[in-house]
């Protein structure tokens, strides 16, 4: 099945709003997506918002991320 091809920003709102159904969301946290050679792209989280993150909450990142990664290709925006 071909990847759905969409921009940093709409993978970025995807996440939130997972996160925010999820109830995982935590106030002030900084989520950008970027080229990645191996994987196509990743998410990546402020540091200090990382850590604020509970253990769980980091979990379900890496998990939707990966669940992501397998369905959208990032566009050249």
């Amino acid at each position: 099945m071909a990847k759905k091809r969409v921009s940093s920003i709409e993978l970025t709102w995807l996440i939130v709003e997972q996160m925010k159904d999820d109830g995982n969301f935590q106030k002030g946290l900084s989520v950008a997506v970027i080229p990645d050679s191996r994987l196509g792209w990743r998410a990546v989280v402020e540091a200090r918002a990382q850590r604020r993150m509970t253990p769980r909450a980091q979990r379900r990142f890496a998990a939707m991320q990966k669940e992501l990664q397998e369905t959208y290709a990032l566009s050249g925006d």
